[in-house]
């Protein structure tokens, strides 16, 4: 029988829990513990199939626990609670799409589907070895102040942060945003979390999700030219792609601004009022400027309409954009999937077409040959779906 464990020290809220799950013990058994303390001793001793967790606890918190079962119990799937603090703070947290979450007060019929679907086996919605990405993002989320260690192999480095703000990082001799690109890159670490920071100055200006995602390219940089990328099997054909398979409705085509039907202008034209009054599509557009690897970049609302394009391409792969954001709902409905994902197509020429489908809008980057496209995937996933139109 699988064993769920309940870590909380509201001792009200956990009896309540165990009265809701009596009717699932034919599903699976609860453990519960008040803390991370005992979370520990009891998964020490118990085998443990799920972890739900609260983040704040006195002793050791949530945090300090999922940095334990980074290092211990990387297999153990876990759902972390939460009772957001804003508005702001739930849409970032839903947009880590990295690992499970569950909103106080609990909404018991969602908290048993997830539990059910996490005893079921790997899912990539569950924290399984708690990505350092998903725990950095959780930290300035929840604006806490800590020093963690990171270690990889032989490798290990520290991140300072203050109120959830990164304001420092070093590794061997490197310090500031050069040694936290470097740490943030880093695969299948162990955490070591310190609930306090003696660092006071701001180091770092670069808010963190900009270092995550330079972290990432500059790993990929340095992987490409030593070779180690070659065509991935993801991919797939743009031309093998029969679009008359999709159901769609695409009685309303795509608007360019300025400009209908031709390709992309190295100046794009004009844009859409709401592009320069949208500070968070401004701010992704300067972004997207700082990577040489993209060649041309579409930027179109769910519907369709392009609100800012730039670089060269073929007035085909708009289009083809435009009906893969039409098509982008029901293709995920018709796979499973359990949020927005991503394509990337190989070219004729052989670059790649990466598209992004955001909250409100949806993003084609056509990418050098050489250049992987996941990594730059991963890291711009979360700055998109946190633009609102």
């Amino acid at each position: 029988m699988k064993r769920v464990l309940i870590v909380d020290d509201d001792e009200s809220f956990l009896h309540s829990l165990i009265d809701g799950f009596k009717a699932y013990e034919d599903n699976f058994t609860i453990a519960t513990a008040g803390d991370g303390l005992e979370a520990m001793e009891i998964l020490q001793t118990e085998k443990i199939s799920l972890v739900l967790t609260d983040l704040k606890m006195p002793r050791m918190d949530g945090f300090e626990l999922l940095a334990l079962l980074t290092r211990d119990y990387s297999n153990v799937p876990v759902i972390v609670m939460t009772a957001f603090g804003t508005p702001e703070m739930e849409d970032n947290l839903r947009d880590m799409g990295t690992f499970q979450y569950i909103e106080k007060p609990i909404d018991f019929a969602i908290l048993v589907e997830k539990i059910i679907t996490g005893l079921a086996g790997p899912s990539k919605g569950y924290i399984t070895g708690v990505s350092l990405s998903s725990f950095l993002q959780l930290i300035e989320i929840d604006k806490k102040t800590c020093t963690l260690t990171i270690h990889a192999g032989s490798k290990s480095g520290i991140l300072y942060f203050r109120d959830g703000n990164l304001l420092d990082a070093s590794f061997r001799n490197l310090n500031g945003s050069d040694a936290a690109y470097t740490i943030v890159s880093w695969k299948n670490v162990e955490i070591e979390i310190e609930s306090s920071c003696l660092e006071t100055e701001q180091n770092i200006e670069k808010p963190l999700g900009f270092i995550l995602l330079e972290g990432s390219r500059r790993k990929d940089e340095s992987n490409t030219s030593a070779g180690l990328y070659s065509s991935s099997d993801r991919t797939g054909s743009l031309e093998s792609l029969n679009m008359e398979d999709l159901d769609l409705d695409l009685s309303t085509k795509a608007s360019s601004p300025g400009e209908t039907g031709g390709g992309l202008n190295k100046t794009p034209q004009s844009q859409p009022k709401i592009v320069n009054t949208n500070p968070g599509i401004t701010q992704f557009i300067s972004l997207l400027s700082s990577f040489p690897e993209i060649n041309s970049t579409i930027i179109s609302t769910r519907e369709g309409t392009i609100l800012h394009q730039a670089g060269h391409s073929d007035g085909k792969i708009g289009s083809f954009i435009t009906y893969a954001a039409a098509a982008s709902k029901q293709i995920g409905s018709a796979i499973g999937a359990s949020g927005d994902q991503y394509s990337i197509f190989t070219l004729l020429n052989d670059s790649r077409l990466l598209i992004l489908y955001g909250k409100d809008i949806v993003v084609g980057l056509n990418l050098g040959g050489t250049t992987a496209p996941e990594p730059i995937a991963d890291g711009l996933r979360p700055v998109l779906n946190r633009i609102s139109i």
